[in-house]
Order: C-alpha cells, then structure tokens, then sequence
C-alpha cells in the first residue's frame, strides 16, 4: 500500500483523489482547513482520511503520518505555503516523492531552486491541451516535438493598443499565443472573448527571439505588429 498524503482539498486535490482512486493502492489522506473542503470529501470518499489544520504546522504533518507517508503532493492555493510545507517535508527522508503545486509557472524555477524538484503547474500543464485546440498547427507541432525555441512569460497589460481588447483578437499571432490570463488574483483559460483590462496579467507562450518585442507590445505605447 502505497500512502499519500494530499495538503489542500480543494479543486486540484480532489481532482488527484477521483485519479488515485481508481488504482486499489493508495491510502490517502488529506490535510486541510477549510470547513466546505472537508466536507465535500467526506461525503464523496468515505475512505479518505481527513486532518483538520493548517500544514504549514509540523504537529498536523505528524498528525496526517508524514514520518511514515511515501509521498506528499502540496496542492493548496497558497505558493508561499506550498513552499514552505515543501521545504519542511523534504527533511522526512522516509518520502519517496515531495510534490509542490505552484500557481503560477513562472515560480517553477525558485522552488527548484530551494531544493524542490518535483514542481507542478495545473495552468501550465493546461497550456499542452490549449495548443491542440487554439495554437496555430505549425506552433504547436513546433512546441511539442521540441523544433523549436519557445519560452512561457507573464507580462502586465499596460499598452493602450491591448486594453480593452479581445484576446481572439490579438491572439495567436504567428510569434506568440496568449494562453492564460490572470485577472483579480483569479487564472482564467485564455478563451477568445476575455477582454484585456490594464494591469491584467498575461501568459504568453512566443518564441524565445521575439520575447522582447512581445513584452513591449503588451506594456508600450505605440503599435508593434507581431
């Protein structure tokens, strides 16, 4: 029996759940503090095993049996605190895997950076579908099959030339694709019809040389043609 420790219950955890679940070999438990999460897991799974609190405290890690866990999968909404039950629980070396959820793709490389290898995006890991369904089919050959030099950015919408703009208006061009946007600390799908409001944030997957020119289309006056 393979025992997995799941922190945060919310939209991604129980999406992991219903996967693990239909293999007969996981015990899972899952930590989190938030009255409707536990809940909904209750009713959906009586066999899940569910700690109330907070696991950024090493008690409730114990609690939960992190000593004895083979993986953990930090899925909360909080990078700050994914971060930091990450590092606390890379200490345990009874655990096979220690995987943390970042919301936003482009923190992937400071958690590497502090030790956590096994980093996951679900916005990023999003982007592999929007290609298939929105990407121009050049592009997305190119991303996939690795011909080419792609780079994932978050940029401010700052120019007076995107704002109050449709992405499927702008988006994709033969050199980028907006492919999430983050409005009010909420991460939306770019779906054609969002309107780009300023100070919004966007995802864009551009070739590496034309970084650059897509940063200043999206932040400078004046009209780039991409």
């Amino acid at each position: 029996m393979i025992r997995v420790i799941i922190v945060g219950g919310g939209r991604v955890g129980i999406h992991l759940i219903e996967k693990l679940k239909k293999r007969p070999c996981y015990q899972i438990t899952v930590i989190d503090n938030h009255k409707e999460h536990i809940d909904t897991i209750n009713k959906r799974y009586d066999d899940v095993t569910i700690i109330k609190g907070d696991a950024t405290n090493k008690d409730i890690l114990e609690k939960a049996g992190i000593s004895t866990a083979n993986i953990i999968v930090i899925s909360t909404s909080s990078d700050e605190a994914n971060l930091l039950i990450g590092i606390t629980a890379q200490k345990y070396d009874n655990l096979d895997k220690v995987i943390a959820r970042t919301t936003n793709p482009s923190h992937i490389k400071m958690f590497k950076k502090l030790g956590l290898n096994e980093v996951v995006s679900p916005e990023l890991a999003a982007c592999s579908d929007i290609e298939k369904m929105i990407i121009p089919e050049s592009v997305s050959e190119i991303a996939v099959l690795g011909k080419g030099d792609f780079e994932l950015i978050d940029i401010e919408v700052k120019s007076s030339k995107v704002i109050h703009k449709r992405i499927g208006d702008i988006s994709p061009s033969k050199n980028f694709i907006i492919v999430m946007c983050h409005k009010n600390n909420e991460v939306f799908i770019a779906e054609n019809d969002i309107v780009l409001e300023k100070n919004d944030f966007v995802s864009v997957l551009v070739r590496s040389k034309y970084v650059k020119k897509t940063r200043k289309y999206f932040t400078k006056s004046g009209l780039l043609h991409l």
